[in-house]
């Protein structure tokens, strides 16, 4: 097959993923995260998980999820933020992992959200370490 062929049929199978995620937007949740630095972190531990946003495809309502929002919450002051990160985002993750399970229905859209490094399972993998299940 050509690279000119391949490069078709690929336009064309997007295309219908596209037309099926418009036709049924109320299935899908888009999903972004931001994390630390994966250069800058300490003794060589996975980059912490510091914000969460989930938005539904078709409603275009947000869910956000993040440790400076569990800090405020937990009427923790913004200058001892740094002190409690583990056990905020432990708390930002047990949310989240609450959110995904009453919508494990639906299907996820995500940019790059692929490995260990950046993705789901990095996501899985900070919970764990934190003492999440």
């Amino acid at each position: 097959m050509s690279k000119a062929s391949s490069r078709i049929k690929r336009r064309i199978s997007a295309k219908n993923t596209l037309r099926n995620i418009c036709e049924q937007q109320s299935n899908f949740l888009i999903i972004h995260y931001s994390c630390e630095s994966f250069y800058d972190t300490p003794q060589g531990r996975t980059p912490r998980i510091t914000s969460i946003a989930i938005r539904y495809f078709d409603t275009a309502q947000t869910k956000s999820f993040s440790i400076h929002k569990i800090a405020e919450f937990k009427n923790v002051p913004f200058e001892q933020i740094e002190n409690h990160y583990d056990e905020l985002e432990k708390i930002m993750l047990d949310e989240y992992f609450d959110f995904v399970s009453k919508h494990s229905k639906y299907s996820w859209i995500h940019l790059n959200m692929r490995d260990i490094n950046y993705g789901f399972e990095a996501i899985n993998h900070r919970y764990i370490v934190l003492g999440g299940v």
